[in-house]
């Protein structure tokens, strides 16, 4: 996978499908992906099926479907803001748990820098890496499940009774 498409200092979109809240790293930003869509060659609105049929033996993978994550930059590897663009045609690669935890631990203790940003930005995806991890660090569940408490009251509010 491969960044095709940078849209600000902290959001840039990938080609292919990673699932929401899966934390990946390109260049040096760590980020997580936050939403998938699916793209259709805005060509394909104008043709007839007998044109497209034709193109499709010249060019077949031109009126295939793209699946496209748009991901969110949270942190650089060093866990500081992002200062850089991920850079079009960098690599993706989805991080395992193992990374996870090491790129969340700074000195001895659980870091979580860039929380604020993410619950403005997107608060689903907020609540889904506090879930994840809690899974990954349970000796940090009491701390977690209090900032996971804030989160799921913040999307109550939202709600209009």
């Amino acid at each position: 996978m491969k960044v095709i498409r940078v849209n600000s200092l902290r959001e840039f979109e990938v080609d292919g499908e990673i699932s929401v809240g899966s934390f990946v790293l390109t260049d040096n930003i760590i980020g997580v992906s936050a939403t998938i869509y699916h793209q259709e060659e805005e060509l394909t609105k104008y043709l007839s099926k007998g044109d497209m049929d034709m193109l499709r033996s010249f060019l077949p993978d031109i009126l295939e479907p793209k699946y496209i994550t748009r991901c969110y930059a949270l942190m650089d590897t060093k866990l500081e803001n992002p200062k850089n663009l991920p850079k079009i045609g960098s690599d993706v690669k989805i991080l395992d748990d193992d990374s996870i935890k090491r790129i969340h631990v700074k000195n001895g203790e659980l870091c979580i820098p860039y929380l604020p940003f993410l619950i403005k930005k997107d608060i689903e995806v907020s609540r889904h890496i506090v879930t994840k991890l809690i899974e990954l660090f349970p000796e940090y569940r009491d701390v977690l499940e209090i900032i996971l408490a804030e989160i799921e009251f913040r999307l109550i509010e939202e709600v209009d009774l």
